[in-house]
């Protein structure tokens, strides 16, 4: 009888520790502030100009943009409006503009989703090159772009239309993919 009474009590006991174990984590859990949802951004710019360099201190591109957001899940940013500029060796920056951008992290690959307009200045024999176009992703290590959307490219008399292209923004020059027509007027 003596030893029921022990184990109850003794069960009793344990039961009241534990009890007061779990208010007790449930509290600290409580009192921890709570983690942002993985799809929130951590942070907003606005008025943003970032500039890469490249090792040997000369800029690769920069972006400016009325505002970006950063994801902290995947370190990804986005941008509102973009204008996109890659400096070139030979000549004056090609310009990309679009409605919106996602760049990963590190910065090693820019989404441009929806409408993009592309821009080569002239720049000794070479006229203007103007591409219209949408869906464009930007290697900017390799310093190319490329999409599979119609494109549209505009050089003094010549107008091409096509679907999907590739665009070395270093040497800027542009190859369209497939159903390639082209209007030359001298």
């Amino acid at each position: 009888m003596m030893l029921r009474l022990l184990l109850l009590v003794a069960l009793i006991g344990v039961t009241v520790g534990v009890s007061d174990w779990l208010r007790g984590l449930q509290e600290e859990l409580q009192s921890v502030p709570a983690v942002a949802t993985p799809r929130a951004p951590d942070f907003a710019f606005t008025d943003v100009l970032l500039t890469m360099m490249g090792v040997d201190g000369a800029p690769k591109y920069r972006i400016k943009a009325p505002r970006m957001v950063h994801f902290p899940l995947n370190d990804s940013s986005a941008l509102t409006s973009p204008d996109v500029w890659f400096f070139r060796d030979d000549g004056p920056p090609v310009e990309l503009r679009a409605e919106r951008a996602r760049v990963t992290a590190m910065g090693e690959r820019i989404w441009l989703p929806g409408a993009v307009d592309i821009e080569r200045p002239p720049h000794d024999t070479r006229a203007r090159l103007t591409v219209k176009t949408r869906d464009v992703t930007v290697f900017p290590d390799p310093q190319l772009a490329r999409t599979r959307a119609p494109v549209k490219a505009t050089s003094d008399a010549q107008r091409l239309e096509g679907v999907g292209m590739r665009l070395d923004l270093a040497a800027g020059t542009l190859a369209l993919r497939s159903r390639v027509r082209g209007r030359y007027v001298p």
